[in-house]
C-alpha cells in the first residue's frame, strides 16, 4: 500500500486486520475477573488460568506473525523507525511508572517519615529516621547493601555489558559473539532472579514482610515490580536467541536485538541501579 508524503509516494505495509488483539484483551480481563473473585473468595481459579492461556496464545501468535513478516522482507525503513519509536515511547512510560515509586521512597524518607517523627504526642518514642516501617510498625532488620544486593546489581551491570556486547557482533556480522553475548546475558538475568527469590527468603527473616509498614511494602513493591520487568526481559532474550539460532538477524536488520537490548539497559540502570544506591546503601 502506498501514502503520499510531501508530494512523493512512500510505500509502507498495511497488516491485514487480526483477532489475537481481541484475545489479548479477553485473556486480560478473564485474568483480573479471576483474580479479584479469587481475593474475595468466589473462586476463579478456572477464569484465570483461561485467560493465561489465551494471552499466551495471542501474544505469542501475533509475535509469530510479526516475525514472519519482518523476514519475508516486507518491512522497510518506514516500518523500522515506527518500530523504534514505539519502543520509545513504551521505555519513556515504563521510566515514568518507576519514578513513580522511587519518588514515593524519597517522599517518605525526605518528608513523611521526619515529619511523623516530630509529632511526639501523637507518636511517643518514634524517631522518624530511616529506614523505618513507620510510628506503630512491626520490628525488623534493616536489609544490608554490601551482600546479596551488591552481587545481584553487579550481575545485573555485567548483564548490560554483555548485551551490549552482543549488539555490538551482529552490527559487525559476528553471528558467534551475538549469540555467545545473547547467551551470557540471559544466564545472568537468570541466576539474578532466582538470588532475588534467596533474598526474600532472607528478608522474611529479618522480619521485612509487605506487612512491614514503609518499609516492607517499597521494599516489595521495588524489588517486585523489578523482578517482573527482568523476567519479561529473560522472555524476549530467549525469543531473539532462538531466532539467532535459525539464521535471523543480520549486520543491516537486526530491530530485535536492539530493542531488547533498550528493554534491558533500561531496567538495569533506572530500577535496578537506582534501587540499589537509593533503597539498600544510602
Amino acid at each position: 500500500m502506498n501514502t503520499e508524503t510531501q508530494g512523493s509516494f512512500t510505500p509502507y505495509f498495511v497488516p491485514n486486520p487480526s483477532l489475537y488483539p481481541n484475545v489479548i484483551n479477553w485473556g486480560l480481563f478473564l485474568l483480573a475477573l479471576g483474580f479479584v473473585l479469587k481475593l474475595n473468595a468466589m473462586g476463579g481459579v478456572l477464569l484465570m488460568l483461561a485467560g493465561t492461556v489465551l494471552l499466551l496464545y495471542g501474544s505469542l501468535a501475533w509475535v509469530s506473525d510479526v516475525v514472519c513478516e519482518n523476514e519475508t522482507g516486507i518491512y522497510r525503513k518506514w516500518e523500522d523507525r515506527s518500530f523504534r519509536v514505539g519502543m520509545g515511547y513504551f521505555i519513556g512510560a515504563e521510566l515514568v511508572f518507576f519514578m513513580a515509586f522511587i519518588i514515593a521512597l524519597m517522599y517518605l524518607r525526605v518528608f513523611a517519615i521526619p515529619a511523623l517523627g516530630t509529632m511526639h504526642d501523637l507518636w511517643p518514642g518514634f524517631a522518624g529516621t530511616w529506614p523505618s516501617s513507620g510510628p506503630g510498625g512491626k520490628p525488623f532488620t534493616p536489609m544490608h547493601a554490601w551482600g546479596a544486593p551488591a552481587v545481584n546489581t553487579l550481575m545485573l551491570l555485567l548483564s548490560a555489558a554483555s548485551i551490549t556486547w552482543s549488539r555490538a557482533g551482529i552490527a559487525n556480522s559476528n553471528r558467534g559473539q551475538m549469540g555467545s553475548g545473547i547467551l551470557i546475558t540471559f544466564l545472568l538475568g537468570a541466576t539474578f532472579i532466582v538470588s532475588q527469590f534467596l533474598e526474600y527468603g532472607h528478608a522474611s527473616e529479618l522480619g521485612v514482610m509487605i506487612t512491614t509498614g514503609a518499609y516492607g511494602a517499597m521494599f516489595y513493591m521495588l524489588t517486585g515490580f523489578h523482578g517482573l520487568h527482568l523476567l519479561v526481559g529473560l522472555i524476549l532474550l530467549l525469543a531473539i536467541l532462538l531466532r539467532s539460532f535459525v539464521g535471523h538477524f543480520n549486520s543491516e536488520h537486526h530491530f530485535g536485538i536492539e530493542a531488547v537490548a533498550w528493554y534491558w539497559n533500561f531496567v538495569v540502570v533506572a530500577p535496578g541501579l537506582l534501587v540499589f544506591i537509593y533503597f539498600y546503601w544510602l
